[in-house]
């Protein structure tokens, strides 16, 4: 149970999402990404807070000491992890029996999940890029249970809420890159195509893992 006295990491933290979810529930929380420009934005938004702190590393070298960290979280990440290095790095840096959550957001329109792949440039390579992703979650948990959760939601998002969910991915281009232009162009052409009321209804559903390290 996370309390006041826990210590959490945030694993592939970007810029911040979920880590502030944690501040001022816990002791200390530390935001982890290999990324400096999602770096930059999390320390920029969550610097001000003395419980917060935002670190460069990496799932399988977080630089944190061994067996202080109560839980880990990872959302939307899991797949850029070298599987067995991460693993070992959970391990080295959970106390013992600590926690380990997974969660990621999918939708469940195909129609739009197919048009939303066009979106992001061919030239990131996305599918070479994701190393862990065909390991499953249970990988993680190294034979120890675990629950499996899952919660429907929808919301509504206005063309410039749907650019910023679709920018925050890692594999997203910069604004300052050459291929932002085409990349802002092809998700305007999904929306307008997409939009009711000039907002697009977003279904999907948040899948949960939650279990302790043996």
């Amino acid at each position: 149970q996370v309390a006041q006295a826990s210590v959490v990491v945030d694993i592939g933290a970007g810029t911040g999402i979920l880590t502030r979810e944690f501040i001022g529930k816990v002791k200390q929380i530390f935001a982890v990404d290999p990324n400096p420009e999602m770096r930059s934005i999390a320390a920029r938004e969550l610097g001000q807070f003395p419980t917060c702190r935002v670190i460069d590393g990496r799932a399988e070298e977080t630089t944190l000491q061994s067996h202080t960290v109560d839980l880990i979280t990872a959302a939307q990440s899991v797949h850029w992890f070298e599987p067995q290095s991460a693993r070992r790095e959970f391990y080295r840096i959970l106390k013992p029996e600590g926690w380990l959550a997974f969660c990621r957001n999918y939708g469940t329109n195909r129609e739009l999940g197919e048009a939303l792949l066009s979106v992001y440039p061919s030239e990131n390579d996305t599918e070479s890029l994701m190393v862990g992703k065909h390991q499953p979650r249970s990988f993680y948990y190294g034979g120890g249970k675990y629950l499996k959760m899952d919660f429907p939601f929808e919301i509504k998002l206005t063309w410039d809420a749907f650019l910023g969910s679709l920018s925050s991915a890692s594999f997203a281009p910069d604004e300052g890159s050459s291929l932002y232009v085409q990349f802002e162009r092809d998700a305007r052409s999904v929306f307008d195509a997409f939009n009711i009321d000039h907002q697009i209804d977003m279904q999907g559903v948040t899948e949960l893992y939650l279990g302790q390290i043996p």
